[in-house]
C-alpha cells in the first residue's frame, strides 16, 4: 500500500493567502538540494521538481514542501517593508523606514524569529512558524508602511550622527575655514594657513553647535537620499555664517574689509597713534 502524501493543512493554506496579500517575495529554499533557492516572485517560468512538476506559486511550493515532509526544503516569505539588507544593484542601503521596521519587528518577535527567520534577504519568514501577531503586523504595513514613528525618528538621528562623523564634520570645518580665510586682513600672506591656525583651538563640539545654529538660520535640513544615506546641503548652511559667528568661534578681533583701516595708526589729540582696533595675531 502506497504511503499517503501529506497535504497542506487548512491553517497553512490560510496563512499563505494572507501573506500573499502583502508586498514581498516568496522563496522556496531547497537548502542542501540547491543552495541558491528559488525566488518565486522573479522566476516567472517556475522550476521543475523531479516527480512533482513545475512550481510557480507559493501554493504549489507549499504542496511540494509538504509532499517532501519539509526535508531540506522551506517556504519563506520576505516582506518588502522588513527588508533591511543592502539593495541591489549597487549595494545601496535600504530605506530607513525598512531598517526601522526590521529592527522593531525583531525586537517584538525575538523569540518567534529564532524559529521563523529563514536567513534570506531581510527578514524571511518560514511560513510554518508565522504567528497571528506577526501576520497582523504585516497586514498593518499594507495600510501604513511604518511600524513605529518613534523608532524611525530615532534611527534617522542615528544615521545623521553617522553621516556627521563620516564626512559632514570634515566638510563643514573646511567651509568654515574657507569663510574665515575670506576675512583675513591684507597683511596676512597665506590666508588659508592663517585660518587653519586660528581654528586649531576650536573643538569639534563647538563647530557642531555652529553647524546646528546655521542650519536653523538657513532652514537647512537633513534628507534621505535614494541610496538610503542621510545628506545635508552644507553650502546652504554655510551661507548663514557671518562675521559675528567667526568672531565668537575664534575670539579674533575680525573686521569687515571696509573697516580694516581701523587697525592702522590713528592720530589721537594727545599725540599718540594707537589704532582703533587691535591687530590680528
Amino acid at each position: 500500500m502506497q504511503p499517503t502524501t501529506p497535504k497542506p493543512s487548512p491553517a497553512l493554506l490560510e496563512r499563505i493567502n494572507r501573506l500573499d496579500g502583502c508586498a514581498g517575495q516568496w522563496i522556496l529554499d531547497l537548502r542542501d538540494r540547491d543552495c541558491r533557492g528559488y525566488d518565486l516572485h522573479h522566476l516567472s517560468a517556475g522550476f521543475s521538481a523531479a516527480g512533482f512538476g513545475t512550481i510557480k506559486d507559493p501554493t504549489a511550493a507549499l504542496e511540494f514542501c509538504c509532499a517532501n515532509r519539509w526535508r531540506d526544503c522551506r517556504l519563506l516569505f520576505s516582506a518588502d517593508r522588513l527588508n533591511d539588507d543592502c539593495s541591489w544593484p549597487g549595494g545601496y542601503s535600504a530605506p530607513s523606514i525598512y531598517r526601522s521596521n526590521a529592527r522593531v519587528f525583531r525586537g517584538e518577535f525575538r523569540r518567534e524569529l529564532e524559529l521563523a527567520d529563514g536567513d534570506a534577504d531581510g527578514i524571511s519568514l518560514d511560513v510554518r512558524y508565522v504567528s497571528e501577531e506577526m501576520l497582523e503586523t504585516l497586514d498593518s504595513l499594507e495600510g501604513y508602511p511604518l511600524i513605529s514613528e518613534d523608532d524611525h525618528s530615532e534611527l534617522e538621528l542615528e544615521l545623521q550622527d553617522e553621516a556627521w562623523v563620516s564626512w559632514a564634520a570634515a566638510d563643514w570645518r573646511a567651509l568654515v575655514l574657507h569663510s574665515l580665510a575670506d576675512h583675513a586682513p591684507d597683511s596676512i600672506e597665506d590666508p588659508e594657513d592663517w585660518a587653519e591656525t586660528s581654528l586649531e583651538p576650536v573643538t569639534s563640539e563647538t563647530l557642531f553647535e555652529l553647524f546646528r545654529a546655521c542650519c536653523d538660520q538657513s532652514s537647512t535640513y537633513w534628507q534621505e537620499e535614494s541610496d538610503g544615506e542621510q545628506w545635508i546641503d552644507l553650502k546652504r548652511a554655510a551661507s548663514a555664517l557671518d562675521l559675528a559667528d567667526l568672531k565668537d568661534l575664534t575670539g579674533l578681533a575680525l573686521l569687515p574689509a571696509e573697516q580694516e583701516w581701523r587697525r592702522e595708526p590713528y592720530p589721537w589729540p594727545d599725540g599718540s597713534s594707537d589704532p582703533l582696533a587691535p591687530a590680528l595675531a
